[in-house]
């Protein structure tokens, strides 16, 4: 997001590594056949990460992070680094628990934040025989065990792995639902069931959010995924 004079934003993260070519009039050009253009002069990771430390110095910013990079992007920023990336944000479920990832951030110190954690029930992208999280029939046993909704206990999964999360919806209701997961904690039998569960639809899980149309840019994050 922009930062406007006088205002001082708590934080800000570079987000896919993608870089798109600017001066088009759009924020997501695209060409005659509808494909992302990607920026030719390829900005590094390094030229973009001084730029967001520029921010921290000049006071605009309290933190900077990083969102959907893996972790070779992040030891690529961390060379040159002189303010460490505050937090990773990425995609992050039982069907996509990103456990490597989520040691690597411990063990840099970076706070692991997991965006659609119930695994974007309603996507167009979801394979068509893919159960949906809130009707899995492990997460319904174990939210049965502990009296709560399958969407609570999915919360509550990155809670018990220490991470952050940031659950959307747009219903009222859901909302409240979603922010009552502190009476509550999963066992270790839960937790070994979720982070399992990824093996059910294949060997490195599913992302929803994959992006496949920038999957020609140089720093496609999730190559190794196609």
């Amino acid at each position: 997001g922009s930062v406007r004079k006088n205002q001082i934003s708590s934080g800000i993260n570079a987000e896919y590594g993608v870089a798109l070519e600017p001066g088009r009039g759009t924020l997501f050009p695209v060409d005659e056949n509808k494909v992302a253009i990607m920026d030719s002069k390829v900005p590094t990771f390094a030229e973009t990460w001084a730029a967001m430390e520029k921010l921290v110095e000049a006071g605009k910013c309290k933190n900077i992070g990083l969102s959907n990079f893996n972790i070779a992007q992040i030891e690529e920023v961390l060379k040159t680094a002189k303010i460490k990336p505050a937090n990773l944000q990425v995609e992050s479920h039982p069907h996509l628990p990103n456990l490597e990832l989520l040691e690597f951030c411990k063990s840099n110190d970076m706070s692991f934040v997991a965006y659609s954690p119930l695994a974007n029930p309603g996507s167009m992208f979801r394979k068509e025989d893919q159960v949906d999280l809130l009707h899995d029939v492990d997460v319904l046993k174990i939210a049965e065990k502990h009296g709560k909704s399958a969407g609570q206990v999915l919360i509550r999964y990155q809670i018990d792995k220490g991470n952050c999360v940031i659950p959307k919806s747009v219903t009222p209701a859901r909302i409240e639902q979603n922010l009552d997961v502190f009476g509550f904690s999963l066992d270790a039998s839960d937790m070994d069931t979720l982070n399992n569960m990824y093996k059910k639809v294949g060997p490195k899980g599913y992302r929803t959010c994959g992006v496949l149309h920038w999957k020609h840019s140089p720093n496609y994050p999730f190559a190794s995924e196609l």
